[in-house]
């Protein structure tokens, strides 16, 4: 059969779709509507959005990415976190959500998203029950958006007033609102506020108490408990199912640490009286998680059993106090200094973050030390060898492989001149640009015969079997076309990023020739981390390492 001439009617009725949107799909669902049987589930937002982007011509569907509990009056939220890299990485350049709420209830964030991190990243975003999309909306579409934004942040301080209110009345009447019992209680299951022996715990607890009399520090206290193979408190939550869908503990709660001893021995609780409100965070109020003074706590007196009786509590607290005082006036003579390497320097065999310790001996200098946490409080379980790293020793490492890498940048970047300045290099820059060119023309004329295939469907000019044959044949020549098109650009971007004065590493490096003093701010520019093994054999990993890898492959390639 004979093809129709539709050149004019095409002209006039077919919009070629200009580009194909890589989507995301962003669901949320607060803590206060998580596991609950209303209809607002994760599973309805899925399917609803899911079946609007199908719908949609200039969508194809990149990914899911789901906030399960999480509250939307913040921005730290993994799944969000995720899709926000991929985004950056131009994964995806188009956001599809429910509606605004399920973004963020924060409206100054949410704007801030909608109105600069959006647009400059060139991404579209569509709040599908709310009728808001970047590529379509007016500036009336705009100024909805912005009132929806503030009425959903009213809502969320609103719950939140309300929320607070209730735990507040609870704490005041001596009901326990923690999570988790304290280590050596558990929660009465006839009465989930309240408090009862843990016949297991409570007498570790007990030893713990009279350690701490007998004047051992928490982290030997740690370390006693570790060796005796004692659970620590995470892991014996989750042997005995007290968490809910949580995965097995990991790092530093597998085993006991100081910390975990010192926040038994401070808590009050333990004498038979309920203590809470030892911090407040309050979004109606405005207010970040803040501690607050002892004279503060909400004590209720005499609401469970004791594990510990008040005088032995007040008797040791006391001296604790002392004790913190002197120390406290001891440091003082010492004069402080910052810890430029604060969460930089690891342990090669437990992946932990090393401690900074200030060891200040009477009539010597302050020095300060990297040590392992792990091993300090595991010394006979831990697999950790045992390190004891001089901050001036690391220092001196530090500044002589800096001296070595900016040698290397300066040999690197008059190599890389010399190979740029090539004709067989000249000729394929050339070649790439012509070739993306084409390229282009190829996914725009692809386009045009997508865009008209239905039309000619629908008037008869192909049947169905067709149709679906010819679209199937123009998707995969789209997906072809893509995928050239970005591998001519990562060939530009890698000609004028890469290998180029602009390189990452160049950059930075050249700007490092007359450094011989370290700084915080040059520790965060310059370093990945700092790997300890062994007995203090250090490995730094500078950042733009790829860089400097490329780079390298490049230059050593051509030779």
């Amino acid at each position: 059969m004979a093809r129709v001439s539709r050149k004019n009617k095409a002209q006039t009725i077919l919009e070629p779709i200009e580009h194909v949107y890589s989507t995301a799909i962003y669901i949320r669902l607060s803590i206060e509507d998580s596991g609950t049987n209303s209809s607002e589930t994760i599973e309805t937002q899925q399917y609803m959005v899911e079946q609007f982007v199908n719908a949609q011509q200039d969508m194809k569907l990149y990914s899911i990415y789901k906030d399960n509990g999480f509250t939307g009056t913040n921005f730290q939220r993994p799944a969000f976190e995720q899709m926000m890299d991929d985004v950056r990485d131009r994964r995806v350049d188009c956001i599809v959500v429910k509606d605004l709420s399920r973004f963020g209830r924060n409206y100054i964030e949410t704007g801030y998203y909608l109105e600069k991190i959006f647009p400059f990243l060139n991404v579209r975003f569509v709040a599908m029950t709310d009728n808001y999309d970047t590529l379509k909306n007016s500036s009336s579409d705009d100024m909805v958006a912005s009132l929806k934004n503030i009425v959903n942040s009213l809502v969320a301080k609103d719950i939140s007033h309300k929320s607070a209110t209730v735990l507040h009345q609870k704490q005041k009447n001596g009901e326990y609102i923690g999570a988790f019992a304290p280590y050596g209680y558990m929660k009465n299951p006839d009465k989930k506020n309240h408090l009862i022996i843990d016949p297991v715990t409570a007498p570790i607890v007990k030893e713990i108490f009279k350690w701490k009399i007998e004047g051992i520090g928490y982290i030997l206290i740690a370390r006693k408990l570790n060796e005796m193979g004692i659970p620590s408190p995470s892991v014996y939550n989750y042997q005995n199912a007290r968490y809910k869908a949580k995965k097995i503990p990991t790092g530093k709660a597998t085993m006991w640490q100081g910390q975990m001893v010192k926040q038994i021995i401070n808590n009050f609780t333990y004498t038979g009286n309920v203590t809470q409100g030892k911090t407040v965070e309050s979004l109606c109020n405005g207010l970040p998680l803040t501690k607050k003074d002892k004279k503060q706590y909400v004590v209720v007196y005499g609401t469970h059993e004791a594990i510990i009786d008040e005088e032995t509590f007040q008797k040791l607290e006391n001296t604790i106090d002392e004790v913190a005082k002197k120390r406290k006036a001891n440091s003082e003579k010492y004069p402080f200094t910052e810890n430029i390497f604060k969460g930089k320097v690891f342990c090669a065999d437990c992946g932990q973050k090393m401690i900074r310790y200030k060891s200040a001996k009477k009539f010597a200098k302050t020095r300060y030390v990297f040590l392992c946490n792990q091993y300090a409080h595991n010394l006979q379980l831990s697999k950790c060898s045992k390190k004891c790293l001089g901050e001036p020793e690391l220092i001196d490492v530090i500044l002589s492989s800096l001296r070595a890498q900016v040698e290397l940048t300066f040999s690197l970047e008059d190599k890389l001149k010399k190979l740029k300045s090539t004709k067989k290099y000249i000729a394929k820059q050339k070649k790439i640009k012509t070739d993306l060119v084409n390229t282009e023309k190829l996914i725009t004329k692809n386009l045009l015969l997508c865009s008209a295939l239905f039309e000619n469907y629908t008037d008869g000019t192909i049947d169905l079997v067709e149709y679906n044959r010819l679209k199937s044949n123009y998707l995969k020549q789209a997906e072809e076309l893509e995928e050239a098109k970005k591998s001519l650009l990562k060939a530009q971007v890698l000609d004028g990023k890469i290998l180029s004065p602009q390189n990452e590493w160049i950059k930075a490096f050249r700007g490092q020739k007359d450094t011989t003093v370290l700084s915080r701010e040059f520790i965060e520019l310059m370093i990945d981390k700092i790997i300890v093994s062994g007995y203090n054999d250090v490995e730094i990993i500078w950042k733009f390492a790829d860089e400097l890898a490329i780079l390298t492959e490049f230059v050593g390639g051509a030779a």
